[in-house]
């Protein structure tokens, strides 16, 4: 590729011919400084770039149909208006981001290489690769080596368009376009993969300069006799990876997508977790786990299916502090089954998790208002328990400091209140909490006496046996 740069600054000239060509090994960069005459000295140049401060000394003529850059130190009407007026691709201002040249170059080079492949061997439109039905069903095999790729966007509302987009668009081969309700595949004859990978990254970059929606293209080169329905049920699963990718970005795949196990349910450890998180009304506490739980995933990953369950897993514990806590305002409903909606049909994880965190804080903010709001102390009292019962070393004395109260006061008060004594009230949810834990779980008696406030597992086990009658390992195995 011929590239020209008409300056009258040699050593930003130097600068730019080192930038391009230490990028692209086929760039030839030459330069004249200030002398326009030269300029019919120079044949085939696919790009001009002209410093526009020079037009005030002199004007000049680049050959019709020419595709140039401006750059110029004045930020003026006057300056962008001559660029237009001649048609110039764009105008970058001193100082300006090497990004920006190099994505006009880039697309430049892409036009040149594309003409040259069409001047060899010109696309013809009617050509077919491929048809729907051998996509769909049957073992028809590739007679060459293709590339597929699979486009999905973020808004299907732009689906029609996207596809009448890449049925106009000059990529460099054969291609066939096919669309279904939610996707686009487009298969390509390949010659050079670094040609086809190029245009897609060129394709890319111009469609978010069209459209509002965001694109998710996967690409699989295939130089093997895999049927075309094969290549088609490989790159349709593919879709279920945009729960971890997302939107907006551009790869190549290499391999099948497999999913690795995954237990999605909270353990009792993990339900231990939620409960103090929420009763501490710690946000904090709860975005972090949210983000290590899931946004450290790496290949391979889970199945989505299985992280939804997980995520509502959270949710019923979560569902579980709003009906201990009564907080069944219309808002926190309307919310909390909207983000049951999302953990199920929302296509992109993290969008998930950003609708979940936002639910929390909700939930938080409301129960810290509503617990200032005319509580007895009896009420005071088992929401500090349900709170603490899994700390051995909270007790009565804890309590009352919590409440500032003297605890023999707090005793007499809440026995009134409360219809039994502190104590009580407390071994009351332990077992509570036991039984559960025995019940949903397999984990050692021992886990179970810590995990609910016991020092020893013996006086648990005599606890137990003195409330429910039988032993915990009789009530486990009942």
């Amino acid at each position: 590729m011929n590239i020209l740069i008409l300056t009258r600054d040699l050593l930003e000239a130097q600068g730019l011919k080192w930038m391009l060509t230490s990028q692209w090994n086929d760039m030839k960069v030459e330069t004249i400084v200030e002398d326009w005459s030269l300029l019919t000295n120079y044949h085939d140049i696919h790009l001009y770039i002209v410093d526009l401060d020079l037009r005030t000394k002199k004007d000049f003529n680049l050959p019709a149909h020419a595709i140039w850059l401006g750059l110029s130190s004045e930020r003026t009407f006057q300056t962008v208006y001559h660029a237009l007026q001649h048609k110039a691709e764009d105008v970058l201002f001193r100082p300006f981001q090497p990004e920006r040249l190099m994505k006009h170059v880039q697309q430049a080079r892409f036009r040149w290489r594309n003409e040259q492949a069409n001047s060899k061997r010109p696309v013809q439109a009617d050509e077919s690769i491929v048809k729907y039905g051998d996509l769909l069903l049957g073992d028809k095999q590739p007679t060459h080596s293709i590339l597929i790729s699979m486009i999905v966007p973020s808004q299907m509302d732009s689906l029609t368009y996207l596809v009448n987009v890449l049925k106009g668009y000059a990529f460099p081969t054969l291609f066939n376009v096919f669309a279904f309700p939610d996707f686009i595949v487009v298969v390509h004859r390949l010659k050079e993969i670094e040609l086809l990978q190029e245009a897609y990254r060129v394709f890319f970059s111009q469609w978010k300069n069209q459209s509002d929606a965001l694109l998710t293209i996967y690409l699989y080169e295939s130089t093997d006799n895999t049927s075309y329905h094969v290549l088609y049920k490989k790159m349709r699963r593919y879709r279920e990876r945009i729960f971890y990718d997302g939107y907006d970005i551009l790869t190549t795949v290499n391999n099948n997508l497999t999913w690795r196990e995954m237990d999605p349910f909270l353990s009792p450890v993990e339900q231990q977790e939620w409960i103090e998180m929420l009763e501490k009304q710690n946000l904090i506490a709860i975005r972090e786990w949210l983000e290590h739980d899931f946004l450290t995933l790496e290949s391979p990953y889970p199945d989505p299916e299985m992280v939804r369950v997980r995520l509502t897993s959270i949710l019923a514990q979560i569902r579980r502090y709003m009906t201990a806590k009564s907080l069944k305002t219309n808002a926190l409903e309307q919310a909390y089954h909207a983000l049951f909606q999302d953990i199920i049909r929302e296509p992109v994880m993290y969008q998930i998790l950003q609708v979940f965190i936002s639910f929390t804080a909700q939930l938080l903010t409301t129960s810290k208002a509503m617990s200032t709001i005319g509580r007895n102390l009896d009420e005071k009292v088992r929401e500090l328990i349900e709170s603490n019962y899994w700390d051995s070393t909270w007790n009565l004395t804890a309590c009352a400091d919590q409440l500032k109260l003297h605890k023999s006061t707090l005793s007499r008060k809440f026995a009134e209140e409360g219809a039994m004594s502190f104590r009580n009230a407390l071994l009351r949810v332990r077992i509570r909490e036991a039984k559960r834990l025995l019940k949903e779980t397999d984990i050692p008696l021992t886990e179970v006496s810590r995990l609910t406030g016991f020092t020893y597992p013996t006086y648990f086990s005599a606890k137990f046996k003195k409330t429910t009658g039988v032993s915990p390992l009789d009530y486990r195995q009942s």
